[in-house]
Parts: structure tokens; sequence; C-alpha cells
């Protein structure tokens, strides 16, 4: 049984800033779909005009770059360096100037004292923090990142449907290469009621056969009645829980709230 005291998240996904991309099958488009729905979804629910993003969780920079390029002021963070590392080389192939810098969620304040108008985590980041106590640490530090009546914007996994499942197969992707193929799937592990494991391959296809590499996630499952608690007690009000979009099924369950 995995001992979520010994996981650390950084390294982790150090190691996916490489290939974090080919999780999906075409994350250029993919950036672009996500500012489109981020900028949505502001418009929709702010009540004020919003211009300053900070975007807590990063990671390469998809939502970063996708909402630069619609024109917003974005500031982001991310535990991984290595992933923030990657984030600034992809703005300036994208030609957006976005503002980076490696972070810990829990202690944001440290690193990043301005407020924003709207604060995002996206991506099912969140759960990647796997206590409740340092969950809470991390919201509370959103909530001070936002100008009154800011908004918040959070996208997770729907855990109920994932825990009632409990699926060990998940397929992600074949691109085409140079050389043949690279698929990508998951097997997933569930090693407590409240921890599921995303054991990622990367299968390469070269000329003299297979080459596989593996990367790991680690999340704390997040049920949507206690993130609802969670963001109230650390002061955000008016929460929304929004899974479609103009008719349309979104990714993740979007969590929406204000200061």
């Amino acid at each position: 049984m995995i001992d979520i005291n010994t996981v650390d998240q950084s390294q982790l996904f150090d190691r996916f800033a490489v290939d974090y991309d080919q999780l999906l099958s075409d994350w250029d488009s993919e950036l672009v779909e996500q500012g489109r729905i981020l900028d949505n979804l502001i418009r929709i629910h702010s009540s004020s005009q919003v211009h300053t993003v900070l975007d807590c969780t990063c990671g390469i920079g998809t939502q970063c770059i996708g909402l630069a390029k619609l024109g917003y002021q974005v500031t982001g963070t991310d535990i991984s360096s290595k992933s923030v590392e990657r984030s600034r080389h992809e703005s300036s192939r994208f030609g957006v100037d976005v503002q980076f810098a490696v972070a810990d969620l829990r202690e944001l304040e440290s690193i990043v004292q301005e407020k924003f108008d709207c604060v995002i985590s996206c991506d099912n980041s969140l759960p990647a923090l796997l206590t409740a106590e340092d969950v809470k640490a991390g919201l509370k530090q959103m909530y001070l990142r936002l100008k009154p009546g800011g908004i918040s914007i959070i996208s997770i996994r729907n855990y109920e449907s994932l825990f009632k499942e409990k699926k060990s197969f998940h397929p992600r992707q074949i691109h085409r290469t140079p050389n043949g193929r690279r698929v990508v799937f998951d097997l997933w592990e569930y090693p407590s009621d409240e921890i599921v494991v995303f054991n990622v391959f990367f299968l390469e296809e070269g000329p003299t056969g297979w080459e596989v590499v593996t990367r790991e996630m680690v999340y704390r499952a997040i049920f949507s009645e206690d993130l609802v608690a969670m963001l109230k007690e650390a002061g955000f009000k008016d929460v929304e829980i929004v899974r479609d979009l103009n008719s349309n099924k979104l990714p993740f369950d979007f969590y929406i709230s204000r200061r």
C-alpha cells in the first residue's frame, strides 16, 4: 500500500514535464479549447470584469497559454520546477507573455503577493494535495490571492463516479511518430478508499521493437460535498458546480465561487 507521507509530487510531475502533452491527442488545440471554456465560464459567472488571472497549479501551461492568447494577463505557478520551465518555453513558442514561478500552493503567498481578479486550479490538480489539511491550506491560499469580489475556478474529476466504477484500465492516445506509434494508457489502482494511483504507460515503437516508459500520478479523492464545504470554510461564497457548458458536457467538474 502506498504511503502518502513519502509521495513527492514535485518529483512526480517533474518527470511528467517532458511528455505530459502526450496524454492528449493534440495539446496545441487543447490549450485553445481550455482557454475558450474558461473564458466562457468567467464571462458567465463573474460579477465584474476579469483582467488578471493566477493559475496556481499551471503544469506545462495549458490554461495559462490558452487564456493569454485571449488577452488575459496571466501568472502561473506550480510546485514542479520542470513543468514551470516547460511552461516558459511553450509560452515563448506561442508568443504570449505569461509570468511563471515555482510555488507550492499551500505556501503560495510566500512567492506571490499580488491579488488577482480570478484564481484557477484546473485539470484535477487540487487532488494532488493528499490530505484534507493540505487541501484546506491550498484553498485558503487561493482565497487570499483573490481581490474582493474575485472569482475562483477549480476543475477536478468526479470522484463519486470514479470510486463507484473503480475501473482499472484507462486508454488515452495513439500518436504517430517517425518510427511508428506511441501508445499511451493507464492502469489505475485504489490502495485505499481515498487514494487513487494512475500508472501511465508510454509505449514507443522503434526499429528494433517497443520501449516502455512509465509515470505515476497519485491523487486523493475529493468528493463534491467535501469540496463545497472546504471552499466555504476557506471563505468562498456562492459556490456552484458546473458540469455542462452550452449543453455540452465538460471534461471535469468545475467549482466556481467568489470572494
